[in-house]
């Protein structure tokens, strides 16, 4: 039905006031996205997965302002549009594109190409009128063809738009979390330079030779290859010369110093920033699929920390009691990343090296444990008992609990971390317990089980919704037990949303 509207449009354009090429893009203004959904010419100019909406002067004046655009020589639109060259070589000089509103909103446009000087006044007119007559098919139908793509082919598209915002040129990615995030893969690394180079308009790989078989099997990007014979040097310069000229790069953080000196060697004066502002301010804000697979995590950590409650008993090792949380994980999929659990007074270690001490009647015990499946990660930090709650342990745990909710309760948009973590201090603090709360208050949670934001004393990042990050305020008491609680919480557009199911009460056995 969706296409047999544009068909029909197509068809009336053409017997109306005739096209060379007729198109028709739909486009998602909060996600600075847009896709050509039909073409008169499928062979030629095809349809499209999803692109920038850049910042430019056509995007601004037809798909922000719901103006028409109209130019009758190839000089008019050529700055406007990347592919002008294929336009050219089908012979297409000139072009006019209308936008589709409803109820002021733009849902994308009609686009028809010519021969110079086609688009006169009462062309455009009658092309409008066309539209207007079929409005109520049209609209609903636009609204339907959505973006189409994958998700990876809509995560460049959204880097794009950030490029533009950003003023970068050129995004350069080692393998690593920001490369996954973006194609679904990351290379094997070593010392061999193997770098995703991303601009405007064009992105590919610089890659050895070595690994460039299997880099293929997961990517149709364009390869600069090398072989360690000739080293990356050649292939390097051809790659940016082909991006074009770069102003200013986004460097992934992450990236080995030896390769990242060889990109600036190569670039000589050009300013640079780090992929946090780029890629990274992407990855802070969680979209429904990623959300979903965090809910799934957080699903399967419960079920982890609940095994491994199960088994505590006098005499079991931490490290035996660590062992049964991974085979809890294992047993859903998911792959154990770590397993803390510190009885008595290891639990006063904030990072304590699970071994072999045995848990005694009357320890508490820190079980602090995440693992990762489908790409995204959990982390969990819950308190348990054996026996008999070790003396003074009741008035801590409900200090710690407090902080938690203090802390959940300040989280909502236009907050900053560092209230967050000031909301978790304060009650620690008033307690008489500040100087044995001795790290931050959380830290992000996504394909990284740390990445940003991190909710510390001095972070002045305002928090929005499709944040992730943990709560988990600790007091750490030396020579006696320790005691953290830890969620892993949702920005929502009201306020926060809890991933975990599981009582934050102390468990004794």
């Amino acid at each position: 039905m969706m296409a047999e509207v544009f068909a029909a449009l197509h068809r009336a354009v053409v017997d109306g006031i005739g096209a060379r090429l007729f198109t028709l893009s739909v486009q998602d203004a909060a996600a600075g996205l847009a896709r050509r959904a039909y073409t008169s010419d499928p062979v030629h100019y095809p349809t499209s997965v999803p692109k920038p909406i850049q910042h430019d002067d056509w995007s601004r004046r037809v798909l922000v302002a719901g103006e028409t655009f109209v130019a009758n020589t190839t000089a008019e639109f050529a700055p406007y549009f990347f592919d002008h060259a294929l336009i050219n070589s089908l012979g297409l000089q000139a072009a006019v594109n209308v936008p589709v509103i409803v109820d002021g909103a733009v849902l994308g446009t009609v686009n028809v190409l010519d021969v110079e000087g086609h688009f006169t006044p009462e062309r455009v007119a009658t092309l409008q009128a066309l539209i207007d007559a079929r409005m109520v098919d049209l609209a609903p139908a636009m609204r339907a063809a959505g973006l189409g793509g994958t998700i990876h082919e809509a995560r460049l598209a959204r880097l794009r738009v950030r490029m533009v915002e950003a003023g970068v040129d050129l995004v350069a990615l080692a393998p690593g979390a920001h490369l996954r995030w973006l194609t679904g893969h990351a290379p094997f690394a070593d010392e061999r330079p193997c770098l995703a180079l991303i601009g405007h308009r064009i992105a590919g790989f610089l890659v050895p030779g070595v690994n460039a078989s299997d880099v293929r099997q997961h990517s149709d990007w364009p390869f600069w290859e090398w072989a360690d014979a000739d080293g990356p040097g050649r292939a390097l310069a051809q790659a940016l010369a082909e991006i074009g000229p770069v102003a200013r790069l986004s460097l992934d953080e992450t990236m080995r110093a030896d390769h990242a000196l060889m990109l600036l060697e190569a670039l000589p004066g050009v300013a640079r920033g780090f992929a946090t502002e780029t890629v990274g301010y992407l990855r802070l804000r969680k979209d429904a699929a990623e959300i979903a697979a965090l809910r799934e995590n957080a699903r399967i950590a419960d079920l982890a920390q609940t095994a491994l409650r199960a088994a505590i008993r006098p005499g079991v090792t931490e490290a035996e009691l660590a062992d049964i949380a991974r085979a809890a994980f294992a047993a859903e999929g998911a792959v154990a990343e770590f397993t803390i659990v510190g009885t008595g007074a290891n639990g006063a270690f904030p990072h304590h090296h699970t071994g072999m001490t045995q848990v005694q009647t009357g320890d508490a015990i820190v079980c602090d444990i995440g693992a990762h499946k489908d790409g995204y990660y959990s982390d969990i930090t819950r308190m348990a008992c054996c026996g008999a709650m070790p003396d003074g342990y009741a008035e801590v745990h409900q200090v710690v609990d407090a902080a938690v909710e203090a802390a959940l309760a300040a989280i909502r948009p236009g907050v900053r971390a560092r209230e967050v973590d000031a909301a978790a201090r304060d009650v620690i603090t008033a307690a008489g317990y500040g100087d044995f709360f001795t790290h931050r208050t959380g830290h992000g949670v996504g394909q990284e089980i740390h990445e940003p934001p991190y909710i510390t004393a001095v972070a002045d990042l305002v928090l929005e919704p499709g944040m992730v990050f943990t709560i988990e305020p600790g007091i750490y008491l030396p020579d006696r037990f320790g005691i953290r609680l830890e969620e892993v919480a949702l920005v929502t557009e009201t306020g926060h949303e809890i991933l975990s199911r599981l009582s934050r009460a102390a468990f004794v056995s």
